[in-house]
């Protein structure tokens, strides 16, 4: 069963959970549980889960998981950009 619910304002609702991960976002300095918190309010806020009921169900070890892959990707993107400008150089 889901008990999410849609935002009352959608507009401010985007805008609010932009700000706090934009804030809070581990690639940006942050911590994870707080950024975690932070959206968990936004969505208190705006009506979107009850009090006391976060719906993400995601830890702090899979969100840094995450944005450690997602990191690992772009590395990985560049080395091989890198490496096909330098093959063209011949």
């Amino acid at each position: 069963m889901n008990s999410r619910r849609e935002p009352r304002d959608p507009v401010a609702y985007k805008r609010d959970r932009r700000r706090a991960v934009l804030q809070h976002h581990p690639d940006k300095g942050g911590d994870p549980d707080q950024m975690l918190r932070a959206l968990e309010e936004v969505d208190r806020r705006h009506g979107v889960v009850g009090p006391g009921r976060a719906d993400h169900g995601a830890s702090a070890e899979q969100v840094a998981a995450i944005a450690v892959t997602a990191l690992a990707g772009v590395a990985a993107v560049g080395l091989s950009v890198a490496m096909s400008l330098l093959g063209r150089r011949r």
